[in-house]
């Protein structure tokens, strides 16, 4: 994260990487954010879902969530509501607040 904090993208994809590899869903969720936000790599929303949908797979709930904001916005999937509010509400059992917050506004 360290790599993350001082903007060295490309270290932080080589430690994102590895952690991802190693099932670690924080690193999934790392090389997610990278390449939905084009930093140190070219933007590609398709594989920022895929990784989101590992780091998800791993219980972690920022992943649950990056991945349910990709289904309610349509970027790099389809949009789908239902999958949407699944993810919203899978990382809001995993204590991530914001999801919590979000799937209320849904409802």
């Amino acid at each position: 994260m360290l790599s993350y904090d001082k903007q060295d993208f490309s270290k932080a994809r080589k430690y994102f990487e590895k952690a991802c590899e190693l099932n670690n869903g924080r690193g999934c969720n790392g090389l997610g954010a990278l390449y939905q936000n084009s930093q140190g790599v070219e933007k590609n929303s398709k594989k920022a879902a895929q990784l989101y949908s590992k780091g998800c797979e791993l219980n972690n709930g920022i992943g649950c969530f990056a991945l349910g904001s990709l289904y309610y916005n349509g970027k790099g999937v389809e949009k789908n509501l239902t999958k949407a509010s699944y993810f919203y509400s899978k990382a809001c059992k995993l204590g991530f607040q914001m999801a919590c917050k979000t799937l209320k506004e849904l409802r």
